[in-house]
């Protein structure tokens, strides 16, 4: 029987919080990740595309059958705990979530995270 794992006191630790959210595949993500780096310097994030439905959408389909599901955004950032409210509201608005077909916004509890900084030579992405 192995031992569980016992993490390593010397990496540094905080309580963080994770938000999530689904946005249009529109080129919102973009604009608020640069948003998060450059106006909040939070460089814990990260954005997939993936399928969605719209859930709350009207859809027309057969009896038994799914609407057809349309390319979104997965976008995930780690913030820290004491952070997350206004972090939280500060992407609300940032994204646009209140608009037509604007997305939906997460916030949920999250064991730890390590500090993550990228060396100073590394450029940024083109937005």
């Amino acid at each position: 029987m192995t031992q569980p794992q016992i993490p390593d006191p010397s990496i540094p630790r905080e309580d963080c919080k994770l938000i999530s959210c689904v946005l249009p595949d529109d080129g919102s993500d973009k604009k608020l990740l640069q948003a998060l780096l450059h106006e909040k310097q939070i460089t814990r994030t990260k954005s997939v595309s993936c399928l969605g439905l719209a859930v709350l959408a009207e859809a027309r389909t057969k009896y038994g059958e799914l609407p057809e599901p349309a390319m979104v955004r997965l976008v995930e950032v780690i913030v820290p705990a004491a952070l997350a409210d206004e972090l939280y509201d500060y992407i609300y608005h940032k994204a646009n979530i209140a608009r037509a077909g604007g997305g939906t916004l997460l916030l949920g509890p999250l064991m730890a995270a390590s500090p993550h900084a990228l060396p100073d030579d590394v450029p940024d992405e083109k937005a």
